[in-house]
């Protein structure tokens, strides 16, 4: 009797292990198609990279999405918490990312498309593992590896037509940018007009800039610094309490301003312009900006007329 329940219990021991390892090693009908990603993001930026997966079975599996190194932080240590947002069946659509994040979803037969939140406060390559499971096995998993740029200044130029009697006056206004969360001090900006009829610098001048940090900038209501900006104050007293009132406006002004003439150019001094150019009707210029920080050379340009 001994024997036969210890040759039982033996059996069904082996009948478990083989259920075990059949469950274990059969194929799931979970896969993940497709990891889509940026091969490029700057740093502090927020972006977003899409899990194509697919259910073979005929209902709605539920799987636990593991995501890791997603986001990290300005010491390269990777965030346990991901952000996952609202998903459907061959589409996605952009949930509230307040919400608490989530990581165990439903899918639909078919294709599922889900998409995730990514950033880094680090440059440099970084790998991104997506691993799906299916009641407590891995189902599936991919890696993607995006490369984090550093931090960057940029130009933006942008010019306006006016008219003074009968000249035409273009003025080109242009804008740094600093993606970093530190200042960028020490940018060199050489600001360039050429006549290209005649294929000559007509007027270069070159000034030296500091732009704030981007969280800085954000925090004054905008996301770049003007390359000129006149201030003036305006103080007036109360005559009764003496109370003193001032206030500070400042004035954007262009960078470059070429007038075009038809017959005469016009007596205007444009001074608040560092490049004033005055030429002729029938005349084509290009603006050439370019900055310099550190090992890193930025340009833009545009023509006048455009």
């Amino acid at each position: 009797m001994k024997n036969k329940l210890i040759t039982g219990a033996i059996v069904t021991l082996i009948l478990l292990s083989v259920a075990v390892l059949f469950w274990y090693f059969s194929p799931s009908d979970i896969s993940i198609v497709s990891l889509e990603a940026p091969k490029e993001i700057g740093i502090y930026d927020v972006n977003y990279f899409n899990v194509s997966i697919q259910n073979n079975a005929s209902k709605n599996v539920n799987v636990t999405i593991n995501v890791k190194n997603s986001f990290v932080d300005e010491k390269g240590v990777p965030l346990k918490d991901v952000e996952i947002l609202e998903y459907e069946n061959f589409s996605y659509q952009l949930s509230n990312i307040s919400e608490k994040p989530q990581k165990e979803v439903s899918l639909k037969p078919g294709i599922n498309s889900i998409m995730f939140m990514m950033g880094y406060q680090v440059a440099g390559p970084q790998k991104v593992d997506v691993e799906v499971y299916q009641h407590g096995k891995l189902a599936d998993s991919r890696t993607i590896e995006i490369n984090v740029l550093p931090a960057k200044i940029a130009i933006q130029l942008s010019e306006y037509k006016g008219i003074n009697g009968t000249n035409e006056v273009y003025s080109v206004y242009g804008y740094l940018e600093n993606s970093g969360k530190d200042p960028a001090p020490g940018v060199v900006v050489n600001i360039s007009v050429i006549n290209e009829i005649k294929n000559t610098t007509v007027s270069t001048v070159t000034r030296n800039y500091t732009i704030s940090s981007y969280t800085d900038l954000l925090k004054m209501g905008r996301t770049n610094e003007p390359l000129v900006v006149w201030s003036s104050s305006n103080s007036t007293e109360d005559p009764v309490t003496g109370m003193r009132t001032t206030i500070t406006t400042e004035t954007v002004a262009p960078i470059v301003v070429i007038e075009l003439s038809k017959n005469k150019s016009s007596d205007e001094k444009y001074i608040m312009s560092p490049v004033v150019v005055k030429g002729k009707l029938g005349d084509k210029y290009k603006v050439v900006v370019t900055a310099r920080w550190k090992d890193r050379v930025v340009s833009s340009e545009v023509r006048i007329p455009p």
